[in-house]
């Protein structure tokens, strides 16, 4: 058969035709990867689709065939690692055609990764990772995976978001840019990351309303109720700043996490509704606040895991939650990311706090072009020392020694995670008048901002000091 195909490619040679065809693959290919074939007509079912290089030739298997597009598999064994090789359409009765190169990757990798502190380790220490996919492509994500050695560990329907939330330990074999190149063609809705856990933003601390341009000690009561959901820790419902407050509470730790403790969350609450007791008045008293608990602490590692922020997402808008607080930071994440495009698609409009971690890596959620960037900044409108920096800031707003309310009465905090819900307070006065959408909060927001820094955005304060414009 080899002898057959070397004749074949000598009696017919390749045309150079490449440009009408695209080849589906990303980066380099191993042994039983699938690879799509795009053109603009196939016509009758190719005799034969090759792979050649230096004298070797090897014939491909086909498994689908359309006009359109061809999809092969590389074979288990033959090709040589590292090779380039060049595809060939053998059409019996006519010349060979160049439909383009592949590359057999140099080497398989292993994936020896250990669970760092900010990520959930599988039952081996390895990272855990995630699959968010389409319902429909669930099936054929799962068989891919189960085929390369991957141990699905649990699974999540998140039906508000109109994905399905799959939890993996890898074998060592299995590398993430392995899977996400072996689900591209059976699943290629799906966006696979590890498991990361988001830290609060801040360090507890905080303070507030005048340097926003609220009238002093005067109550800004909202025109009519509007539900805000805070994604946090858990929330202490009976402190006397929230008595009246109404406040509906989900826990979505996965299961076997302890909560933390309530002072993050309670404080993050209070700023956006709090009914002024012990000096503490809400810039958007009136809220009905939707609190998704998704902080807990396992085995050292303390922070909100993506399983439970994704559930507490898929909660709140069930709810028809429109407006969120995110006063947490971490990683970069195609999973958190989707989730989040997702949610905006929805008309959720997401506050994230831009995280204290003196950064100017991208951190999530802030990072994302579907939330708000909130950043902090002291009496002096200067910026807090930790806060990170980077072109998606947004806006700045109070966030340095705030009084806030804790577990013992209050006390002052520092930190973007205090900043963010007075933003997302502010938004809630815009929300009560009628509709908002992200790009309706942006424009608002950016309207009325007071310029800090460098003149026009820049990555330390963004378009500059949020601002009330009064009850």
């Amino acid at each position: 058969m080899r002898i057959f195909m070397l004749l074949l490619l000598l009696a017919f040679p390749i045309a150079a035709q490449a440009d009408d065809f695209r080849i589906i693959a990303t980066g380099c290919v191993k042994p039983r990867d699938s690879i799509r074939i795009e053109a603009r007509d196939f016509g009758a079912r190719p005799s034969d689709i090759l792979a050649t290089s230096r004298g070797q030739t090897l014939k491909m298997q086909v498994l689908r065939w359309s006009p359109s597009q061809v999809t092969i598999a590389v074979p288990p064994r033959g090709l040589r690692a590292g090779e380039t090789y060049r595809l060939v359409w053998a059409i019996r009765g006519t010349t060979g055609r160049d439909l383009g190169p592949i590359t057999l990757c140099a080497q398989r990798q292993r994936n020896t990764e250990r669970a760092a502190r900010d990520m959930v380790p599988a039952p081996d220490g390895s990272p855990e990772y995630t699959v968010l996919v389409p319902a429909r492509q669930e099936q054929a994500a799962r068989d891919v995976l189960q085929e390369r050695g991957a141990q699905l560990l649990r699974r999540r329907n998140l039906p508000q978001m109109g994905r399905v939330i799959l939890f993996y330990a890898f074998p060592q074999v299995l590398t993430l840019a392995d899977a996400r190149a072996a689900l591209t063609i059976p699943s290629p809705d799906a966006d696979v990351d590890r498991h990361h856990i988001y830290g609060f933003a801040a360090p507890p601390r905080l303070y507030a309303a005048a340097m926003v341009g609220d009238p002093p000690e005067q109550s800004c009561a909202l025109r009519r109720a509007v539900r805000v959901g805070v994604i946090d820790g858990p929330v202490q419902a009976g402190h006397p700043a929230l008595a009246g407050v109404r406040i509906q509470r989900q826990s979505v730790l996965s299961p076997g996490l302890r909560p933390t403790g309530t002072d993050h969350a309670t404080a993050v609450v209070g700023l956006i509704a709090g009914n002024g007791s012990g000096g503490i008045i809400g810039l958007a008293p009136g809220s009905e606040i939707f609190a998704a608990e998704a902080f807990g602490r396992d085995k050292g590692r303390e922070g909100a895991r993506l399983e439970d922020i994704a559930t507490g997402l898929d909660w709140l808008r069930a709810r028809n939650v429109q407006l969120v607080n995110m006063s947490m930071s971490g990683a970069p994440n195609a999973v958190f990311a989707e989730l989040l495009a997702r949610a905006r698609a929805r008309g959720m409009v997401v506050v994230a706090a831009a995280g204290n971690s003196s950064s100017n890596a991208p951190r999530l959620p802030a990072a994302s072009p579907d939330t708000i960037a909130v950043t902090a900044v002291d009496a002096a409108r200067r910026i807090y020392g930790k806060a990170n920096k980077g072109p998606h800031i947004e806006f700045s707003a109070p966030g340095v020694d705030l009084w806030v309310i804790t577990a013992k009465g209050g006390g002052y905090r520092s930190g973007t995670s205090y900043a963010a819900p007075l933003v997302t307070a502010l938004l809630a006065r815009h929300a009560s008048r009628g509709g908002l959408s992200l790009d309706k909060a942006r424009r608002i927001l950016r309207q009325t901002a007071v310029d800090l820094g460098s003149s026009g955005r820049d990555t330390r304060f963004g378009y500059g000091l949020v601002q009330s414009g009064g009850c």
